[in-house]
């Protein structure tokens, strides 16, 4: 039977899915890494992590195909987008700079009078977690590592120069860069002059779903995969996930509650004028674009008071507390911005905080208030979003979907109907769509997606009782933030 395989690259996991043409799941292997944290914003990773992860997932999935009569025919790869590997001659020397890495912030001060350039040119603003940043951030910080690499790849980059020999990366990853022209597809050179960067040291760009290289003999040798094996760049992981969650038309939003929180709407073209309030990237599906709009923290948020005020990962205990909760007025006013808030306003520099705690207020009240107060934010996003076209329904999918009370308050922050994506493989169906359409198996990505993605296994609409509570509950928040703002009670100090 012929099966293809996909690798999946996040920010704490790499996983290896073997499919076959019809979605089914013949295999799976994964293996979790941690990035390093530190108190000075620096976020890290050993590159050769993702190479030695990479080579032991795939030998795991050949050796499991080969054993069960399975023939593997392309392979494809989505991975998270803005994580930074100075490397020479395809080998890294320098650790990763993961796409949280918060230290680069100080060094795009001096070039904000450039935002709105970057803005209309490459899709955004200047930002820190783009790779145009940390390259910058290096250049200057470690010129030695700057001047020594012939090439800056993100981690999908690096290993598919393992896998096939050449450089490059497709346009989902070039529109996280903030050095690539969003409207003609290609490296700016303006862009590039204004950082003071070398666009030598940058891959080749291609489009998504394109077959970037072939298997080489060396790495068929380390893995098993067959020699000339087409390799295949699907898109960054958060636009795979929206096609794999079923946002393949423009009306509907898909929202991933990840460790950050991403909205993605399709969009056909662009607007003559770009929103400083949204970002602009190419969608895996190459006739359209993306509006994106993101959370810095989301689901580790929730983790975060988990940690601290329930000590251990009791699901059960957790969602009993949102249930007593559920429809009751909310006393506090919460600010979710535990790493800066980045929706309507970017103020990196605010930090959470809850307010008219008192002798009565229970954990469990912290506990709603604080997810009430994200998803409430997230609908700042929305109102964004449509400015830009009708919105019929939202897509949810990640992490805070597998509680049933949050996925109701999601559906009461956003008044509107919301469904619960079937798969928890959102990310890695999004790029077996990619690759099936590439391939020939379906003609176009409706067509796959239509024969491919499970109906939602769970819908929601708004309780208007509740609506009307979380909009009064928005307004003390909003009234709360623009006190704080600006102030030293309001902000983090390094």
């Amino acid at each position: 039977m012929n099966t293809y395989l996909i690798i999946d690259i996040g920010t704490s996991s790499i996983r290896g899915i073997i499919y076959d043409k019809t979605g089914k799941i013949i295999y799976k292997a994964s293996q979790t890494y941690k990035p390093k944290y530190l108190p000075d914003g620096s976020v890290t990773q050993d590159p050769q992590i993702f190479i030695d992860l990479l080579i032991q997932i795939i030998k795991q999935c050949t050796v499991f195909a080969r054993d069960n009569a399975y023939e593997i025919k392309a392979i494809s790869m989505t991975s998270q987008r803005s994580s930074l590997i100075p490397t020479k001659g395809g080998q890294p020397i320098a650790q990763t700079i993961m796409w949280q890495d918060t230290r680069v912030n100080k060094i795009l001060d001096q070039y904000r009078d450039y935002d709105d350039f970057f803005l209309q040119r490459s899709g955004s603003r200047l930002n820190a977690v783009y790779l145009g940043a940390k390259i910058c951030w290096v250049k200057y910080q470690s010129p030695e590592i700057y001047a020594e690499a012939d090439k800056m790849l993100n981690i999908p980059s690096l290993l598919l120069y393992q896998m096939t020999g050449t450089y490059t990366t497709d346009t989902t990853y070039g529109s996280r860069t903030n050095l690539m022209n969003i409207h003609d597809l290609t490296w700016d050179p303006d862009l590039f002059k204004i950082l003071g960067l070398d666009v030598n040291k940058m891959p080749e760009i291609t489009a998504p779903g394109d077959v970037c290289g072939y298997i080489t003999e060396e790495f068929s040798q380390k893995t098993g995969l067959k020699k000339g094996l087409p390799v295949i760049s699907a898109g960054g992981d958060q636009q795979c996930a929206a096609v794999g969650s079923g946002s393949i038309t423009n009306d509907e939003v898909s929202i991933n509650t990840g460790t950050g929180g991403y909205l993605i709407k399709n969009v056909d073209v662009l607007p003559k004028i770009l929103d400083g309030n949204i970002i602009y990237n190419t969608s895996a599906n190459p006739n359209k674009y993306i509006l994106e709009i993101d959370l810095l923290a989301c689901s580790s948020i929730l983790n975060w008071f988990i940690d601290n005020f329930y000590g251990e990962r009791d699901f059960d205990k957790l969602n009993q507390d949102l249930s007593d909760c559920y429809g009751q007025h909310i006393n506090l006013a919460v600010l979710p911005f535990h790493k800066g808030k980045s929706i309507g306003v970017y103020d990196t520099h605010i930090r959470a905080a809850f307010s008219n705690v008192g002798l009565s207020t229970r954990r469990k009240d912290m506990l709603y208030a604080l997810m009430a107060s994200l998803f409430v934010e997230i609908n700042k996003g929305l109102g964004i979003f449509k400015a830009n076209g009708p919105i019929s329904s939202v897509i949810i999918s990640g992490g805070l979907t597998n509680s049933t009370v949050m996925d109701q308050m999601q559906a009461d922050a956003y008044n509107m109907p919301v469904h619960k994506t079937a798969s928890v493989e959102s990310t890695a169906i999004g790029a077996l769509i990619s690759v099936l359409v590439q391939q020939g198996e379906y003609a176009n990505f409706h067509d796959a997606a239509q024969n491919i993605i499970d109906d939602p296994v769970q819908s929601y609409e708004p309780n208007l009782d509740n609506v009307q509570c979380l909009l009064d509950f928005d307004a003390r928040n909003t009234n709360l933030y623009s006190n704080l703002q600006g102030t030293a009670s309001g902000y983090y100090k390094e």
